[in-house]
């Protein structure tokens, strides 16, 4: 009997089919790994994107930069920033030699960095901050002194848009150190024996009780702010209430020694007022306020809660 064999025909593949096949089989298991692996590539350059925060990924983020040209001629080389937000304050000595990366466009850029939530408050998209820098020393900063000049600041203000980062700006413009200067120049040849000789400052921050109900908050912190020093008070407003038997509006006294490490607080100072508390206001837990310092002889009024 003879058992007949089936012929298999030769399976043979071209190179360029070849070539194909391997192609597919890679595509295939790079996808696969992207989908399942636990440390995929996304993953990782996010890791690295966060630790770029040098642990303080967990915290708000205020960058604040520097705009040089405005005041180049002044040959700036050490600065000093204040920054406040949610009832914190924070201050920062810039050194340009040092301890700043200036970029092609004139600009420094530094970060802040401040507690989410702290005894007081926690940070809410609508709260109002403040920065301010003031340039402390120049080339002609002897000559400044001696003229009893202003030495060139900015402050600027905003509110709170994201509750992890923010970006703010100052000496884009000297807007307010040029009216700084105008006052300043305008109480001069007026100003009194008694404003030179006077060594306090003195700020009230205004606060009506029926201004968003803050007569039932019960943990308040009022923050005040000139020439880079700054002071802070906390108070059960409830109890001052009864025991000091106010009938339309808390008034929160502050003395500044008028000496300060960046030169003496003078008639046209630039100065703020804060109010925060995590009860004050849906819309906003900080309110800010600002004005021109105008006497040196009684209290600056600041009006803060409306």
């Amino acid at each position: 009997m003879q058992i007949s064999i089936p012929k298999f025909r030769h399976f043979s593949i071209s190179k360029n089919n070849f070539f194909v096949i391997v192609l597919s089989i890679s595509v295939i298991s790079f996808s696969l790994t992207l989908l399942y692996s636990p440390n995929d590539v996304f993953g990782k350059t996010n890791n690295i994107n966060n630790n770029k925060n040098d642990g303080n990924q967990d915290k708000f983020k205020l960058n604040v930069g520097i705009n040089l040209i405005n005041i180049k001629e002044k040959n700036p080389q050490v600065f000093k920033l204040i920054a406040f937000i949610n009832g914190d304050i924070q201050t920062k000595i810039i050194e340009l030699k040092k301890n700043a990366t200036v970029s092609k466009d004139s600009k420094i850029i530094t970060p802040f960095y401040f507690d989410k939530t702290n005894n007081v408050s926690e940070i809410n998209v609508g709260d109002e901050y403040f920065v301010c820098g003031y340039m402390v020393k120049s080339i002609d900063i002897v000559n400044a002194s001696s003229n009893n000049q202003l030495m060139p600041y900015d402050c600027n203000e905003g509110g709170i848009v994201s509750t992890t980062k923010d970006s703010i700006g100052l000496f884009s413009t000297m807007n307010k150190f040029v009216e700084s200067s105008s006052i300043y120049q305008a109480n001069s040849k007026t100003s009194s024996l008694v404003d030179s000789n006077n060594k306090e400052v003195k700020i009230t921050l205004l606060n009506p009780l029926d201004a968003k109900k803050i007569k039932d908050l019960d943990n308040v912190q009022f923050t005040a702010m000139v020439k880079g020093e700054y002071q802070i008070k906390k108070m059960n407003i409830k109890n001052e209430i009864k025991k000091s038997k106010i009938k339309d509006t808390l008034k929160v006294p502050f003395t500044f020694n008028r000496n300060t490490d960046i030169g003496p607080v003078q008639v046209g100072d630039y100065y703020f007022g804060c109010i925060t508390a995590n009860d004050y206001w849906s819309k906003e837990h900080s309110e800010c306020e600002k004005r021109f310092i105008q006497h040196l002889d009684k209290s600056n009024d600041l009006p803060v809660a409306h």
